[in-house]
């Protein structure tokens, strides 16, 4: 089997430069390296593409063909264009992407995964980075569930060949009860995407390669501990923007020979570790959420009792907010003159602090001296608390309607 590497580039030349020094330095070097650089557009950093021009052009530790556009095709255009390209000459592909900065057992981990795996037709990828979930041991190094990763990934050609670009898939599997309760365990977010696509929000070919994985139930592999290192959440992408890297990553001086399940199998209890990880709601649930919200809170105005007289009865006094919006800027007017609000969080804070209140991530709490953690976005309120892993910052989780709920009961 002839297997093909692929790196993807633009203009963000520390970026490159790390990439690839780190793949120079794998225990296993590429047999074929194809190197995609996306031509400039109107806005692009001139000295930033000719340095990564440069970079990609002086590579000599492997035999390389280098494949300039002359026009901006976007990330996805070139992605699907050079996975096509690829696999015309090679039998599987390996991707990585001018932000993923590769462990040095990266090749023999997927070298070997896309071997081992290779007549397993129902295994569809082969993803090199972790995913946050607290997925089961299995006793080796990776494990099989029902979503693709593209921090670093490879497939095979004829898996490839069934990559559908049809945004009906996601009404197709909506239809079908079997998958519909398969996409709600491993792909619900995808239809945010899709929909950024339609609006012009996002250019995503990833949702629909996880769309079609989906449509076939296919077969993904994680490893426990990510082959890949993404260095994007910095804010220098044109996808990503600044949020947190999760990524468990697998120690630079583990060199152990890379362990792969032989059974073909999803991993133990699938669905309790993943049950939330996907989950998305809707704009339009979420509206109405909030707006059901402001209806309660216009009743319990009117009533006898407040939320800060209702907190005090409960020896109360300090809180935390998880999440900003209308609906925190009304908590923090509602209690500021009784309770004390210690904090806010955000997943990803652009700031210090809003409103003269510290913002931070959760993992920050000073959460021994909190009584209570209001959840704003009271939709999501599952999968907050299963992301969580502090069993006492848990316990002390209420979202807004949950809240509003136990006030109505007492009054």
């Amino acid at each position: 089997m002839k297997i093909g590497t692929a790196l993807f580039t633009y203009h963000r030349s520390d970026h490159t430069r790390q990439v690839i020094e780190a793949l120079s330095r794998n225990h296993v070097l590429p047999e074929n390296l194809f190197i995609f650089q996306d031509g400039m557009k109107e806005n692009t950093n001139v000295e930033e593409w000719k340095s990564v021009n440069r970079l990609i052009q002086e590579i000599d530790w492997c035999e390389t063909y280098v494949q300039v556009s002359e026009t901006n095709k976007g990330l996805a255009k070139s992605i699907v264009a050079g996975v096509d390209y690829v696999l015309q000459k090679c039998d599987a592909v390996i991707v990585l992407e001018d932000d993923c900065v590769p462990h040095p057992q990266f090749m023999e981990y997927m070298l070997k995964a896309l071997k081992k795996y290779e007549s397993s037709k129902e295994v569809y990828h082969i993803g090199a980075s972790s995913e946050p979930a607290k997925a089961a041991a299995n006793g080796t190094d990776a494990y099989f569930l029902g979503r693709i990763n593209s921090h670093g990934w490879g497939t095979w050609k004829d898996r490839w060949k069934k990559f559908s670009h049809d945004y009906t898939m996601i009404g197709q599997i909506k239809s079908n009860e079997e998958l519909y309760e398969w996409f709600r365990i491993w792909g619900e977010d995808l239809e945010s995407h899709v929909l950024g696509n339609v609006y012009g929000r996002t250019n995503s070919w990833a949702a629909f390669w996880a769309l079609t994985v989906i449509m076939k139930k296919g077969l993904c592999m994680s490893p426990y501990e990510s082959f890949v290192n993404n260095i994007g959440f910095d804010g220098s992408g044109v996808h990503c923007g600044v949020t947190e890297n999760t990524l468990k990553l697998r120690p630079l001086e583990k060199t152990e020979e890379v362990i792969l399940p032989e059974k073909v199998e999803l991993v133990k209890d699938y669905k309790e570790s993943f049950a939330f990880y996907h989950r998305w709601t809707s704009m339009e649930a979420r509206n109405m959420y909030y707006k059901n919200i402001a209806f309660a809170l216009l009743k319990i105005q009117g009533g006898k009792q407040s939320i800060a007289t209702w907190l005090e009865k409960k020896n109360i006094s300090k809180i935390v907010i998880w999440g900003k919006g209308q609906l925190c800027d009304y908590l923090i007017d509602a209690v500021k003159e009784e309770i004390i609000i210690k904090a806010i969080i955000e997943t990803a804070p652009k700031e210090k602090e809003y409103r003269n209140i510290p913002i931070m991530k959760w993992k920050e709490i000073p959460h021994d001296d909190v009584f209570m953690v209001i959840v704003v976005p009271g939709y999501d309120i599952e999968r907050i608390r299963n992301m969580v892993d502090d069993i006492d910052l848990k316990e002390k989780m209420l979202s807004v309607d949950e809240l509003i709920g136990k006030i109505k009961e007492e009054c």
